[in-house]
């Protein structure tokens, strides 16, 4: 009895190293799961803030586009208001004309006289209403501009607040680390790259868009009538359009002239009687002088009689300031990218890193089937999680101390 009770406690020596193991195991297995658990959240939250930052980069494009469409809409309304402005007046001279022609032929002179008498009539509430409405159409798009501009502008701000709200949302211990800070200041120098700001003697570019969306009435007005027989001797020469001067003057110009040879026979064919003309401006003089459909190359002097009724401007402000992509972005897209490092705490040594990007795409090809280029006049801007490359991820690990090593292996 006694040899046997003395062999009964030999088992326990060998069991509890045992279970002392198996407690080990499961606290490790536990604090490994935590830590995967931690590190996961830590991901997810970094994560979030890119694609959240790259989202309201995306929605600042968009609204680039949006506003730069409405004034683009604005600019082609105060165009056609003057064009209309213009023709009216150029009616307003041309009909008085006409019924003194027709005075002798029965019916048609009344007809011819009325529609002359009731023009002028129409003519004294289209001048001020139009020239209103292009003065009303004018402040909406310079608003649009000015909103435009806080928007851009304010993204520098937004866009670093955003990230880190996002992180602190998802747990007060998150932060940026040194590396990802510095790669914030890189993305701010890239978005100011990214996009131009075409103002003051360099409003080509929204001056280009705008003069491409006119339609045919507002760009020529223009036709050419023979009517003795088709031949040469005579030509009836209708010529008018708009054109933006100097980006701060819409000025049409609408003449009619009757060209022949001076003896009928002999000599060249050009403008020897004056028909009609008509003129309409908005905005301040202009120094330049623009085409107007050619009536200053084939219509001189009526030309210069429209000149002459230009009258007061409107009160147009001149053509908005705007952004749109940079030249070098236009040769060669390459889109800022938003690269943050992210760590739960001072003392954890769990990194977490994300890059966040912009990209271009239409929701459906094009009716001509012609690839588009990335623009900010059309509102198709999309963010996207993208891969790190290796100098982004090489800049992050010298910033924040990491082996550079671990920042080369390929992920």
């Amino acid at each position: 009895m006694t040899g046997r009770r003395s062999l009964s406690g030999q088992a326990l020596v060998f069991l509890l190293p045992l279970l002392f193991a198996l407690a080990a195991a499961v606290l490790w297995a536990y604090e490994a799961g935590r830590g995967v658990t931690e590190k996961r959240r830590l991901v997810d939250a970094t994560d979030a803030a890119a694609l959240s930052a790259a989202a309201f980069q995306a929605r600042t494009l968009d609204f680039d586009a949006y506003t730069n469409r409405a004034i683009v809409a604005n600019e082609a309304v105060i165009a056609q208001s003057v064009s209309l402005r213009s023709f009216s007046s150029y009616l307003n001279v041309l009909l008085p004309r006409a019924a003194a022609v027709t005075q002798w032929v029965p019916l048609l002179d009344a007809a011819m006289a009325t529609l002359a008498q009731s023009w002028a009539q129409v003519d004294q509430v289209v001048q001020p209403s139009l020239a209103g409405l292009e003065t009303v159409t004018s402040l909406a798009a310079h608003d649009l501009a000015a909103a435009q501009r806080l928007m851009h502008l304010g993204t520098l701000e937004a866009v670093p607040a955003l990230v880190r709200e996002t992180l602190q949302s998802a747990d007060p211990n998150y932060r940026l680390t040194t590396g990802g800070e510095a790669m914030l200041a890189r993305w701010a120098f890239e978005w100011v790259e990214f996009a131009s700001f075409y103002g003051g003697a360099w409003r080509w570019r929204p001056a280009d868009v705008v003069t491409r969306s006119l339609d045919g009435f507002t760009t020529a007005r223009n036709f050419t009538l023979r009517p003795v027989l088709g031949t040469s001797l005579v030509r009836l020469e209708r010529r008018g359009g708009t054109d933006l001067l100097d980006f701060e003057t819409w000025r049409a110009l609408d003449t009619f002239s009757v060209h022949r040879r001076r003896n009928l026979i002999f000599g060249s064919v050009r403008e020897r009687d004056v028909l009609a003309w008509g003129g309409a401006q908005a905005g301040s003089s202009a120094t330049s002088r623009g085409t107007h459909g050619g009536s200053y190359a084939v219509n001189p002097r009526a030309a210069r009689s429209a000149e002459e009724t230009l009258g007061r401007p409107s009160g147009y402000l001149g053509l908005p300031s705007a952004y749109d992509l940079s030249r070098a972005q236009r040769a060669d897209f390459d889109p800022p990218r938003l690269a943050i490092r992210t760590r739960a705490g001072a003392e954890s040594s769990a990194y977490a890193e994300s890059v966040a990007s912009v990209h271009y795409a239409r929701p459906a090809p094009r009716a001509d089937q012609r690839a588009e280029l990335p623009n900010l006049y059309a509102p198709y801007w999309r963010a996207r999680l993208v891969a790190a490359r290796a100098d982004e991820r090489l800049s992050l690990a010298t910033l924040d101390g990491t082996p550079n090593w671990l920042a080369l292996v390929p992920r």
